[in-house]
């Protein structure tokens, strides 16, 4: 079992998070509220081992300012060096486009394997622009580097993080990430319900939809539902560690009916063809 969505952070971050919830907006979004974990590596290797996940893509925050995103940069590859086996790391880049691609640069040649969980506006009340998020998207695909981005729906119950962002933004993102192995973290918003409309569907061949907060969100019956639109292949596990722990999730895909095809494409098969 892979999970593809998980959040740990430096010890320097946890020691600190007060003063980075006051000082850091985009971390403050989630981490603010005092109800949201936060832990180190070995804290998810031991709930990994916990839910019998054996890989683990791990993220951070997307930081503002760039000696917070190289320090927590820094931990993940440093956790991936020290457990190869179960630790694959993703990283956050600066918003400005000549640090991000020197970010991206040195974080590659140190044994990044993907870029997320960014969050290009979506915490907020609209996207960053498109023009100016093209060169670094330019950057990314040349790395073949698959990328999680934060999307939530844009209804229902207010909770930490949560935009306002507009589907049809998320519809502006997914053109300008062509190329790229996209993952929409929480299901896209909703917004693989569109792909029902063809030339949404065409838009979104490269484009996978991970799980992430799911039994916080939606009635178990979105995964069949999220089957029958898109099928199991772009469809791949992600828990939000330390939010949800592994197991809810197989016992949700099972009491909705999936079959061990799917589970196997979800759990497993999906990620290794992303991660390459």
């Amino acid at each position: 079992m892979i999970d593809f969505h998980t959040h740990i952070f430096s010890p320097y971050a946890r020691e600190h998070r007060n003063d980075l919830a006051t000082t850091d907006p985009f971390f403050s979004f989630v981490y603010a509220d005092q109800g949201e974990r936060m832990v180190g590596v070995e804290e998810l290797l031991a709930a990994m081992e916990e839910g019998g996940v054996e890989q683990s893509v791990v993220c951070g925050s997307p930081w503002q300012g760039a000696e917070r995103i190289r320090r927590e940069n820094d931990y993940l590859l440093e956790s991936a060096h020290k457990y190869p086996q179960q630790i694959i790391p993703f990283i956050t880049l600066p918003q400005e486009e000549g640090a991000a691609i020197a970010e991206l640069e040195r974080c590659s040649a140190a044994g990044a394997r993907g870029v997320g969980e960014l969050a290009p506006g979506t915490y907020g009340d609209r996207l960053w622009p498109i023009a100016r998020m093209q060169p670094l998207f330019a950057a990314i695909k040349e790395k073949g580097f698959p990328i999680l981005i934060h999307v939530n729906e844009p209804v229902g119950h207010p909770y930490p993080g949560k935009g306002r962002v507009v589907l049809a933004e998320i519809e502006a993102l997914v053109n300008a990430l062509r190329g790229i192995p996209a993952v929409l973290a929480h299901w896209g918003g909703g917004f693989f319900f569109y792909e029902l409309m063809p030339e949404i569907a065409a838009l979104c061949r490269e484009v996978y939809y991970d799980t992430a907060a799911s039994p916080f969100l939606y009635h178990k019956k979105i995964y069949t539902i999220a089957v029958a639109i898109i099928g199991s292949d772009r469809i791949v596990f992600g828990s939000d560690y330390p939010l949800i722990p592994a197991q809810r999730y197989r016992q949700e895909m099972q009491e909705a009916g999936l079959t061990e095809e799917e589970l196997a494409a979800i759990f497993s098969l999906n990620a290794r063809r992303l991660l390459r």
